[in-house]
C-alpha cells in the first residue's frame, strides 16, 4: 500500500495538470480562430464589393449587382483533381436552388487558360461561369494561396469558407444554406 499512494498521488498531480493545460491554452486557440476568421471574413467581403469582371462566356460579373441571395465564389484549377471532384456537388448547389445560388468560379491555371477552362466546362457540362485569373489578381485579393477554395456569401456577407475540397451537398452546408434563404 506504500508504494501505491504515491503513484496515486503522482498520477492525479500529473491528470490534473494536463486538464488545466487543455482548458487554459484550449480558450486561446479558440479566441485566435475566431479573431482570425473575422478578419478573414471582412477581407473576403470587401473584396466581394469589388469583384468585377467578364467570364469567359463573355457575361459582364459585378457581384453588388447579382440577384440572388447566394453567391458562391469558387477558386479552381484544370489540374487540381479535388478541384474537379467537388463540381457535381457544386452543379447540385446551384440546380437545388434556382434564382437563389449564383455560383462563380475563378479559374486559377497559368498555362493555355482558356482553353482549360473551356476544355473543363464541356467535359463536366458546368451550370456556372467562369473568370479567367490570369495574373493570379483575384486569387491574390482574396488572399488564396491554394485551390479548391470555395467562400460562400449571404447577401454580401461571409457564411461560409473552406481552403479544401467541398461536400456542397453535405448536410452540414445545405443547413446553411437554407437558413439564409
Amino acid at each position: 500500500m506504500k508504494k501505491v499512494f504515491p503513484t496515486l498521488i503522482v498520477a492525479l498531480v500529473f491528470c490534473s495538470l494536463v486538464v488545466v493545460q487543455m482548458l487554459v491554452h484550449g480558450q486561446k486557440l479558440t479566441a485566435v480562430n475566431i479573431s482570425a476568421n473575422s478578419e478573414k471574413f471582412s477581407a473576403f467581403e470587401s473584396q466581394f464589393t469589388k469583384l468585377k469582371g467578364s467570364t469567359t462566356r463573355g457575361t459582364e460579373v459585378d457581384l453588388l449587382k447579382v440577384d440572388e441571395p447566394i453567391v458562391v465564389v469558387n477558386f479552381w484549377a484544370s489540374w487540381c483533381k479535388p478541384c474537379i471532384s467537388e463540381f457535381d456537388s457544386l452543379k447540385k448547389l446551384k440546380e437545388s436552388y434556382p434564382g437563389q445560388v449564383q455560383v462563380l468560379g475563378i479559374n486559377n491555371d497559368t498555362e493555355d487558360q482558356l482553353k482549360a477552362i473551356k476544355k473543363i466546362e464541356a467535359k463536366y457540362e458546368l451550370n456556372f461561369e467562369s473568370m479567367a485569373d490570369t495574373e493570379g489578381s483575384i486569387a491574390e485579393a482574396f488572399n488564396v494561396t491554394r485551390v479548391p477554395a470555395s467562400i460562400i456569401f449571404h447577401k454580401g456577407k461571409v457564411i461560409y469558407f473552406a481552403n479544401k475540397e467541398t461536400d456542397f451537398q453535405s448536410e452540414e452546408l445545405q443547413s446553411i444554406i437554407k437558413s439564409k434563404l
